[in-house]
């Protein structure tokens, strides 16, 4: 048996639930609905040229959809078409093949990750893409996916070891009992550092090798930020596979800084979700809607202005070390933060070199401060103002929650 079909057998074993999921895009336009129905139930072929086309046709179509407009306002069935069609390309592109060649394989990756960042999950296999993605990965060529000397501890980082005047340095305990972390920190809205609660992350060791990112997600699409910060006229974003970005970013020090930040990478990828543990403390929660787990990833130097987020965050740091600076909410008003609806959350002052003379309000505000190790996670209390500087290249994972 060929590979291509070897592979189309498996991706084609989920047929049938993805039909079954038809009806969450029963809102549909009709003419786009009666493809995706045609496709699925047989009654058009996907091995035809002309299939291709149709069905990027459908996700072009989608894809003006979802981009009128705010993100957060897009109807779910508009992103969950993108899903299905993509699966039906993926079909579609192996009965097409002639042979599967690693051009070919990355076409197929490709087209999976545009689905996954811009689609959304079917009711039936939500995993849908994710596995389509795990199949492909054992037929993925590991030759040329090599960087020499990818040990990411062994690189130069921006040198700290002065603690800034007048900051108060924020506690740190060892792995705190549920009923301490709850009653002394979440209740009380106060940061604090945790140690020795991620030991057993499998990421603490494999993340400091990059090539461990390059072969397993090298050929995976991902979404950067381009720009020293992201409150900068001239920061943009920029899709780029994995192994371009730590070839290109994450070992040069010359031109744009490039920054995989507030990413949801374990959703996308979940054999790098398999590295890393969601911290028992997350589940004092007020509401039933899950934890968001997200990858900051990126070299030395890089930004996040000092702003604040409405949920509650533990920031796990792997690998690397990240200055932080945070303020409580009570300090909002020294803090002067932008008066636009887009960066109402993010303030104007960098607590690391502050203009005084501009901002003269600042000198009343209390920093509190730290540099955090790897091994480490530091609690930050929702609407706590915080700055955060990679002080080498860095791996941090957060998660969010209500």
């Amino acid at each position: 048996m060929s590979k291509s079909l070897e592979i189309r057998e498996m991706i084609f074993a989920f047929m049938p639930k993805v039909v079954s999921s038809l009806d969450c895009v029963s809102e549909l336009d009709q003419a786009s609905y009666s493809v995706l129905e045609g496709f699925l139930q047989g009654n058009k072929s996907l091995k035809s040229r002309d299939s291709i086309v149709i069905i990027q046709g459908v996700i072009d179509y989608m894809y003006e959809n979802i981009n009128i407009g705010n993100w957060k306002n897009v109807r779910l069935f508009l992103r969950q078409t993108i899903t299905i069609a993509t699966y039906l390309k993926l079909i579609a592109l192996l009965d097409n093949y002639s042979e599967l060649t690693d051009t070919a394989i990355k076409d197929l990756l490709e087209t999976i990750d545009f689905g996954i960042m811009f689609g959304s999950l079917i009711h039936n296999e939500p995993q849908l893409l994710q596995k389509c993605a795990s199949i492909l990965n054992p037929f993925i060529l590991q030759n040329d996916i090599f960087i020499e000397n990818g040990n990411l501890n062994s690189k130069e980082s921006i040198s700290c070891t002065v603690i800034p005047e007048g900051v108060i340095n924020i506690d740190l305990i060892k792995c705190p009992s549920m009923e301490r972390f709850y009653t002394d920190y979440i209740m009380q809205e106060k940061p604090v550092i945790l140690e020795e609660c991620m030991t057993h992350w499998p990421a603490l060791s494999k993340w400091t090798d990059s090539n461990y990112f390059i072969k397993l997600a090298g050929l995976r699409t991902i979404s950067i930020e381009i720009g020293k910060e992201y409150t900068d006229s001239e920061w943009t974003q920029k899709l780029i596979t994995m192994k371009e970005f730590i070839e290109t970013y994450i070992y040069q020090n010359k031109g744009a800084t490039g920054y995989l930040a507030q990413y949801p990478l374990f959703a996308q990828i979940p054999e790098l979700h398999e590295d890393i543990i969601e911290p028992e403390y997350c589940s004092f929660a007020e509401t039933d809607d899950g934890v968001n787990i997200m990858a900051w990833y990126g070299p030395k130097g890089t930004v996040s202005p000092l702003h604040h987020d409405p949920t509650k965050n533990l920031l796990a740091q792997v690998v690397g070390e990240k200055r932080i600076y945070l303020f409580s909410p009570k300090d909002s008003e020294n803090l002067y933060p932008y008066d636009s609806e887009l960066l109402d959350n993010t303030a104007r002052v960098d607590p690391r070199s502050p203009d005084l003379n501009k901002y003269p309000k600042y000198q009343d505000a209390k920093a509190y401060y730290c540099v955090l190790k790897p091994g480490q996670m530091l609690f930050i209390p929702p609407k706590w103002w915080h700055f955060v500087e990679s002080l080498s290249i860095s791996f941090s994972v957060s998660f969010w929650w209500t």
